[in-house]
């Protein structure tokens, strides 16, 4: 029995032409005939290759020597083939179906939210620990020209002071990290003021020039090389690395487009952020590395402190803990009191000068001078405590301080 023809334009593989042709099956075989009802070609039906149906999409299928036919009404399609014993696959029919469809989004979903919390972590870990230490060396070298030719500038501190925080870095390691390979390098930021370091796969450790001056070379400075020879110590750096090409990768693979993947290394390299667990850790090893150094494990949370104070003075937004991929300073602070026994709030500035090299505090008096004690014969105090008056006879209000950037 021969099924009613359809109408359809066959494309022969050789020229662009579409030629309007009529479709049958017939004894399993789908035949191909031109407008006069004339024989052009067959093929069996259980060889075509048909494309999957869409609402009003047109279909394609291919004969299986080059043409391909071109058929606008694809459920009349389906019904000829069916009368031949050709059912569409079962995702072609399930896919039909929109709950089905939109059942399949949301566990795609699921499945790519699932692999970027707990299989992209698991398996950077993995390949962070096997990688060799001269690719890793490698790979560091590589971030850090990068970051010298967009982000960071060549270093302004004085030569004696670079010297004098390497030299004081150097004791504290010696004891607090003796077997942890570094190489410190001291810049200064290209976007303005930027308190900040952060370690590099292969032992580099980038300090900014804002984060000397704010903490004076004290111990703070110290904490902070604690922290981050911890994440050189764990892997988290490359750790780091690697799951953020994890994440450039997936985009290539969900937008079909690797080569943006390196394009946009340095947006990638933003979002290399240490997970929760990996700040908690370099944490507690800053504690042990004070503590084996000789030095207050008070410098941590007085680092901490100066942190927060410093993001609450640029009128930086601090995100819920739930949308936060890595501790808040505050939840930080709070775990840093707790495993290191100490009590009481953050320390006011003018206490921060504790455990500077020249035992100075921060209005530059040495140590148990008091600044206060002032001669009462001599009337220098009151002068030097009143502010100028202007020609009106009123106080000038101080200039705002110059806005800094801070990166966590």
């Amino acid at each position: 029995m021969t099924a009613p023809a359809l109408h359809a334009l066959l494309f022969d593989g050789r020229t662009a032409a579409a030629v309007p042709v009529l479709l049958s099956v017939s004894g399993g075989r789908l035949q191909v005939a031109d407008a006069a009802a004339a024989p052009l070609r067959d093929a069996p039906v259980d060889r075509l290759e048909v494309s999957e149906p869409f609402e009003r999409a047109p279909r394609q299928v291919a004969l299986g020597d080059g043409a391909v036919l071109e058929v606008g009404d694809g459920a009349a399609l389906s019904a000829l083939l069916a009368g031949a014993g050709r059912r569409d696959g079962l995702v072609d029919r399930l896919q039909q179906r929109w709950p089905v469809a939109l059942a399949a989004l949301v566990a795609t979903a699921g499945l790519l939210l699932a692999g970027y919390l707990w299989g992209l972590p698991a398996l950077a870990r993995q390949v962070a620990e096997a990688m060799p230490a001269a690719l890793e060396r490698r790979l560091g070298d590589g971030v850090l020209e990068l970051l010298d030719a967009q982000l960071l500038q060549p270093t302004e501190l004085p030569v004696d002071e670079i010297e004098a925080v390497s030299a004081r870095i150097a004791e504290a390691a010696a004891l607090g990290a003796p077997g942890q390979r570094y190489q410190l390098q001291f810049r200064a930021s290209r976007l303005g003021p930027a308190m900040n370091a952060f370690a590099l796969p292969g032992g580099t450790v980038v300090v900014l020039d804002e984060l000397v001056r704010r903490t004076d070379g004290d111990d703070r400075l110290t904490a902070v090389i604690g922290h981050e020879l911890a994440h050189l110590t764990r892997r988290h750096s490359a750790e780091a690395l690697v799951r953020g090409a994890g994440i450039a990768g997936l985009a290539g693979l969900l937008w079909g487009d690797f080569s943006s993947a390196a394009a946009n290394l340095p947006a990638a390299l933003a979002v290399l952020g240490y997970s929760r667990d990996a700040e908690r850790e370099a944490d507690d090893d800053a504690i042990r590395f004070l503590q084996a150094a000789g030095r207050p494990p008070e410098a941590l949370a007085a680092l901490l402190c100066l942190f927060d104070e410093e993001g609450r003075s640029d009128g930086m937004i601090h995100l819920p803990e739930l949308f936060s991929s890595h501790p808040s300073l505050e939840e930080r602070l709070a775990h840093v009191r707790e495993v290191a026994g100490i009590e009481g709030g953050c320390p006011v500035e003018a206490d921060a000068g504790a455990g500077r090299p020249d035992g100075a505090d921060d209005d530059g008096a040495a140590p148990g001078e008091d600044l206060d004690a002032v001669d009462p014969d001599d009337g220098s105090a009151d002068d030097e405590a009143a502010p100028d008056e202007d020609e009106d006879g009123e106080v000038p209000l101080p200039e705002p301080p110059e806005p800094r950037q801070r990166t966590i």
